[in-house]
């Protein structure tokens, strides 16, 4: 029944709601986001509802709000509010303290992300930080949507919405109830070792994902087989560049050696594009060996990169308690 209550609540205050975007006044962002691709322009969180228009790669917009596990981002463009995905946006700024749900005056309703409730009277904090003090409490028993985490294991802290207002609390303080709090955006995000962390696992896996293809096509012409030149395995970019690791020093190994597997990837992937757009090319056993060497050099590359990962993943200061260089 609580859970019921939460959502029509939600669903009234999106209706209740006016928006200043309708008087062609908006207040000013805080945050703003670059799409990485062209992406739909939607009037609502989802992709059931209208697309108002497709926004090219490489366009800043500010942002007004986000859904609770930030997979939709609420936007401004060509001076209407609306919806992209996430998956396809960088951001600068405290994305995390945007408006739930958005300034967004097309009622939706939706299911929380994940829901918790207060095993016992629970201090409520206005940041993250303890050190800002607490502004009250919840009483125990009480259902609260989770919004936001500030790590995922151990002690740490999660965003919570109660009674319209965000705050954080205490893991510790909350029994998860439905849903997957992994799923919530981590504040890890706002600084640059959990910024790099997040990035270096991503273009990994962009690594291993291309490496796969191509090395299962350089195979096959190994073996004798046919391969079809279409689609050709995507070129990996390089989502970190050496300034960005150079702000945390203990990154710096790790990055060189995912920019060396990306390097030997992407020869492999020329390579095979060569072939295929050069009438009558004819593949010798010397040609195929040294792409082959290529793939087994960024196959160790890319075994360093992620043994690298996972110590600095688990050291990641903000979340142990350390200094993280700001």
């Amino acid at each position: 029944m609580k859970i019921r209550l939460l959502l029509t609540l939600v669903w009234l205050a999106l209706t209740l709601i006016t928006v200043s975007a309708q008087e062609g006044v908006l207040p000013e962002a805080n945050v703003y986001v670059t799409t990485q691709d062209y992406v739909s322009f939607r009037t609502g969180p989802g992709k059931a509802f209208q697309r108002l228009a497709v926004i090219p790669a490489e366009v800043t917009l500010p942002a007004y709000g986000r859904t609770s596990d930030t997979r939709w981002v609420q936007v401004e463009y060509n001076g209407q509010l609306g919806w992209i995905a996430a998956y396809y946006l960088v951001w600068s700024g405290d994305v995390i303290n945007l408006t739930i749900d958005g300034l967004d005056p097309t009622p939706f309703i939706r299911r929380a992300a994940a829901l918790g409730r207060t095993i016992r009277e629970t201090p409520i904090y206005a940041g993250y930080d303890v050190l800002d003090g607490m502004v009250g409490s919840i009483p125990a028993g009480e259902t609260v949507e989770l919004t936001g985490r500030l790590g995922g294991t151990g002690f740490f802290r999660f965003q919570v919405r109660y009674d319209g207002q965000l705050y954080w609390v205490g893991s510790w303080d909350i029994r998860v109830i439905e849903g997957d709090y992994r799923r919530l955006l981590d504040l890890a995000y706002l600084y640059p070792y959990g910024r790099l962390v997040t990035l270096l696992e991503k273009n990994l896996a962009l690594a291993v994902g291309s490496y796969s293809q191509i090395t299962d096509v350089w195979r096959r012409l190994a073996q004798g087989s046919q391969v079809a030149c279409e689609p050709i395995p995507p070129r990996v970019q390089h989502v970190i560049t050496d300034a960005d690791a150079r702000k945390e020093l203990s990154f710096v190994p790790a990055v060189a050696a995912l920019d060396s597997a990306i390097e030997s990837v992407n020869r492999a992937i020329s390579a095979f594009e060569d072939a295929c757009g050069t009438p009558d090319f004819v593949l010798t056993p010397e040609f195929i060996n040294t792409q082959l060497a290529e793939l087994d050099n960024a196959e160790r590359s890319l075994i360093i990169a992620g043994s690298l990962l996972e110590p600095l993943r688990r050291r990641n200061p903000l979340i142990s308690g350390g200094n993280s260089g700001n």
